[in-house]
Order: C-alpha cells, then sequence, then structure tokens
C-alpha cells in the first residue's frame, strides 16, 4: 500500500479549516438573553427581605450587648417628646 503524503496538501486543508472557522466565529457572535420567572423574582424579594431581617437583628443584638455592658444610654428626652407627639396625634383622630 503506497500513501501520498504532500505538504502542499496538508497546507491546503489547514487553510481550509481556518477560513472555516473563522466564518463559524462571525455566526457566533449572537447576543444571549435570559428571562428571570415570576417564580424566581418572588424568591428573589423574599431573600431580600431576610437581608433586612439579619440587619435588623444585628442591630437589636449590638443594644442587647450595650444594656448587658451598662454601657446602653437612653435619651429620655426624645423618649418624652415622642410620647407627647403620639398623643397630640391621637387626638386629633
Amino acid at each position: 500500500m503506497k500513501i501520498n503524503f504532500s505538504t502542499n496538501n496538508v497546507i491546503n486543508i489547514y487553510k481550509k479549516n481556518t477560513v472555516n472557522s473563522e466564518g463559524n466565529k462571525k455566526k457566533l457572535n449572537k447576543s444571549d438573553s435570559i428571562e428571570i420567572s415570576d417564580v424566581s423574582k418572588e424568591i428573589s424579594k423574599y431573600f431580600n427581605m431576610a437581608k433586612e431581617y439579619d440587619i435588623i437583628n444585628e442591630k437589636i443584638d449590638k443594644i442587647k450587648a450595650q444594656i448587658k455592658n451598662n454601657k446602653y444610654e437612653i435619651d429620655t428626652e426624645k423618649i418624652a417628646k415622642s410620647i407627647l407627639s403620639e398623643l397630640k396625634g391621637s387626638e386629633q383622630k
């Protein structure tokens, strides 16, 4: 059995493949898009609410630590103003 091996044939095949691959690259330049389902949007909303809940818990833990260490200061004037404001608001209703 005789095998014909010519470098010119190899080079021609290589050139054809590079031309074909460049043509394929041009076809592949399409934009992708995704669509998020309503269920996923709902889950995302609850996930964000959970993050806010964690922030609230962090604030509570901070206040608890301040109380435990006797470093929590109460602004009695602010509390009194808030109580009076609420009482005035409820009288107008």
